[in-house]
């Protein structure tokens, strides 16, 4: 249950934490939500290649 919790206010979390006028800041709550899943595989892929490449760290 605390899984699922942290995985749902995660995302927002970060939603509510952005800079206020940085030009990467993204206020449409579903165009948000689609970056940060794109962002969140890209960091799985990077972090399950290089497990792959030094597979004793």
């Amino acid at each position: 249950m605390n899984r699922k919790i942290k995985l749902l206010i995660n995302p927002f979390w970060y939603y509510l934490n952005q800079h206020l006028f940085d030009h990467q800041s993204v206020w449409n709550m579903n165009l948000f939500w689609h970056l940060y899943k794109i962002q969140l595989l890209n960091k799985c892929w990077n972090k399950e290649s290089s497990q792959q490449s030094h597979p004793y760290l």
